[in-house]
């Protein structure tokens, strides 16, 4: 019997040490599993590397090609047009006569003052032989002369609305646009023809004003070329800058002359000026994709054991452009990543899927 209870008190101790022993075991593993790092799963990325080439910070505006001598024919006489000698694309000289106005009037009109003229000056040369012999007053010379001259001007009025209705171009150019046709009843205030010389073509852009530093800054050359909508590339320099504001639209405006395509362009043109404001020839640049919020970049470190881990390193973007940013020629070798980088940590193991070609 005494022997059966102690076998009992054995037995019990026995699976007491064994759950200790699990309980140990078991705190141990979980001790373990917490130290060992999991397993990281490679983010997949795509990277590029630095390129070396010219950096050009331009500034592209719409605008529209202009006639710097662009001017509307007015008629400065009213009747019906009896004749409009230019067609459009005609070439015209200064002095040519472009059309003509019913001029029957005018020519009575300076009939009429010259007859009127010649009376008054029969009068008034008499009346001058006696004023001088001190035959007639001074009152009768005064009305005699003024009575001359006021017919003299209404002659010379009579004669120059005369001339007037001979219309001519004031400009050498060409015709763009005939605004009335033969017959119409022509005035002052209706346009004939609109001409235009096209041997100087120019561009005017508005421009915003925070680039008004960069358009005036002394021994700063602004180079421009001029883009047709459509194709084509054309050489222009800047010719004027306006010396102020404007306060409705906070724009200055900029001139700019072509040097070619007179040939091909024509005034009304749709076309884009491109103005070069600076150049960096031969910098080490990046796209502006590998840019993390203001001055963060990812590039790809391949480690001892052959796996490519992610860095990260803080640069503020120096001269840049629209597309890319300069770098120091110092990460030129590096392979910065412009996909994925968004949610890395320091260190993350990363996988290369494809690297970016530089343009």
């Amino acid at each position: 019997m005494k022997n059966r209870v102690a076998f009992g008190k054995l037995g019990t101790g026995v699976v007491l040490l064994v759950i200790l022993a699990a309980s140990i075991g078991a705190r141990i593993a979980a001790a373990l599993a917490e130290q060992a790092p999991p397993e990281q799963t490679a983010m997949p990325v795509r990277v590029t590397r630095p390129s070396s080439e010219p950096l050009v910070k331009e500034l592209r505006l719409n605008a529209f090609l202009e006639s710097e001598s662009m001017v509307t024919v007015l008629p400065l006489v009213s009747g019906i047009l009896q004749d409009l000698s230019v067609d459009i694309g005609q070439r015209v000289s200064k002095g040519q006569v472009v059309a003509r106005i019913d001029a029957a009037r005018y020519d009575l009109q300076l009939r009429q003052a010259e007859a009127a003229w010649l009376s008054t000056k029969g009068t008034f040369e008499r009346v001058e032989q006696l004023y001088k012999a001190g035959a007639a007053s001074q009152q009768s010379y005064d009305q005699a002369r003024g009575q001359y001259d006021a017919y003299r001007s209404q002659y010379e009025l009579a004669l120059l609305q005369l001339e007037y209705a001979t219309v001519r171009s004031p400009i050498d150019g060409v015709v763009l646009v005939r605004h009335m046709a033969i017959g119409s009843i022509a005035a002052p205030e209706r346009p004939l023809l609109t001409i235009g010389d096209l041997s100087r073509l120019v561009v005017r852009a508005r421009v915003p004003e925070r680039y008004y530093a960069e358009f005036v800054k002394p021994g700063n050359v602004v180079e421009t070329r001029i883009e047709q909508v459509g194709g084509g590339s054309f050489a222009a320099s800047l010719s004027s800058v306006t010396p102020f504001i404007s306060p409705e639209n906070r724009t200055f405006e900029a001139t700019c002359d072509l040097v070619e395509g007179l040939d091909s362009l024509r005034p009304g043109m749709s076309a884009v000026a491109v103005f070069t404001l600076a150049r960096r020839e031969g910098a080490w640049s990046l796209p502006f994709d590998a840019l993390v919020g203001e001055s963060g970049l990812w590039y790809v470190e391949t480690d001892a054991k052959g796996n490519d881990l992610a860095r990260e390193l803080s640069r503020e973007p120096g001269f840049s452009t629209d597309e890319r940013f300069e770098v120091p020629a110092s990460l030129s070798g590096l392979r910065f990543i412009v996909e994925g980088q968004h949610f890395l940590k320091d260190g993350a193991a990363v996988r290369i899927v494809g690297e970016r070609a530089s343009p």
